[in-house]
């Protein structure tokens, strides 16, 4: 979620459709701007583009292999981890400011988002939760709280003392992720001609 939202911004790309990636299954609805449509869309090539990346396949081989059918989404909320913990590197802007910012975007346009989103970006707000991705034990009740979800038994609630130990590791493999995924972005944007409204 925070990855998404900074890369949203720095890409130049509609910050609630890119949020709203996580929470649209198949095509875009037709009655959301086009900004949005655009923004859902180039969510869903970024997960692409990480999950094909080698250092997104370098992150997966640093779990163990009974860890890894779950290990990508494990590593979204982990790099946001990562992210939060390491934001003057990516973001100039200060995280409090920047997460003030995705609050206030989303509760401005919650009477046009689906229900999920609504009550999410509702408890995110309440928690403060993209600066508090900056605590481990917070990434620790997120990833239980997936697992809570999730409509199979799953290995989430049982990987953070995983990723904790690969810390260093996944820093760099972010370290390389990142940039690379933003100037994926940047492309993607520039080529579409998309427009960053809302």
């Amino acid at each position: 979620m925070l990855a998404h939202a900074l890369l949203a911004k720095q890409a130049g790309c509609s910050l609630i459709g890119s949020l709203l990636g996580d929470f649209v299954r198949g095509a875009p609805p037709a009655h959301y701007p086009l900004a949005w449509r655009h923004g859902i869309r180039l969510h869903r090539r970024i997960d692409r583009f990480v999950d094909t990346h080698p250092a997104s396949a370098c992150s997966v081989q640093r779990l163990p292999t009974e860890l890894r059918r779950w290990a990508r989404v494990a590593l979204d909320v982990y790099y946001d981890h990562l992210l939060s913990r390491d934001w003057p590197r990516y973001c100039a802007t200060p995280l409090p400011q920047f997460a003030s910012t995705v609050y206030r975007a989303l509760d401005e346009h919650r009477h046009a988002l689906p229900p999920d989103l609504v009550r999410f970006a509702d408890f995110m707000t309440a928690r403060d939760l993209l600066a508090a991705y900056r605590d481990p034990e917070v990434i620790a009740e997120v990833l239980v709280r997936l697992a809570g979800r999730c409509r199979r038994p799953s290995t989430l609630a049982h990987t953070f003392p995983f990723l904790e130990q690969a810390d260093a590791g996944l820093g760099g493999d972010l370290a390389q992720l990142y940039p690379a995924t933003l100037r994926f972005a940047r492309g993607e944007v520039a080529a579409r001609q998309l427009r960053p409204a809302a």
